[in-house]
């Protein structure tokens, strides 16, 4: 189910929509970020993290594949599925036993796509005419718990 698309050319606005996303994710909860290489996946997760927990800096995990960060919500860890060259490889990760018990956000979240549960929320980045897309698809449940970020829509 489609719940939402939002114009991110400028920062601050990929900034508002991340916090205002983390703030209504509990434990449990997965996030698939996909988009082309440089178009704002970790910057994305970079203010989604700052904005619910003490991390000063949020790297991108592609070389250690999977970084774990603290709050007060729930444990969080932050995936780059980039370096795997299948879903076997994020199996033996364990990380399917990590989706219940913390907040999981993926970048590069197609790669491994058959491993991501029915309820993840996925995040779409894309470029388009010289303007960046965020494109937001979620079931019934997304919907409902995201229902106030339509007004960050562009009018």
């Amino acid at each position: 189910m489609f719940i939402n698309s939002f114009n991110i050319q400028k920062e601050n606005k990929t900034k508002i929509i991340a916090e205002e996303i983390s703030k209504i994710c509990k434990k449990g909860d997965v996030l698939a970020i996909s988009g082309s290489m440089g178009v704002g996946k970790t910057t994305f997760i970079k203010y989604f993290i700052k904005k619910i927990s003490k991390a000063k800096s949020v790297p991108s995990p592609s070389y250690n594949i999977i970084l774990p960060y603290e709050s007060k919500i729930s444990n969080i860890f932050h995936m780059d599925a980039w370096r795997l060259k299948n879903h076997n490889e994020a199996l033996s990760l364990g990380i399917t036993e990590m989706f219940d018990n913390a907040i999981f956000l993926i970048e590069w979240a197609e790669k491994i796509r058959l491993l991501l549960p029915n309820n993840c929320l996925s995040l779409i980045i894309k470029n388009i005419d010289n303007n960046k897309f965020l494109k937001i698809v979620g079931n019934e449940v997304w919907s409902k718990r995201l229902k106030n970020i339509k007004k960050y829509e562009e009018h």
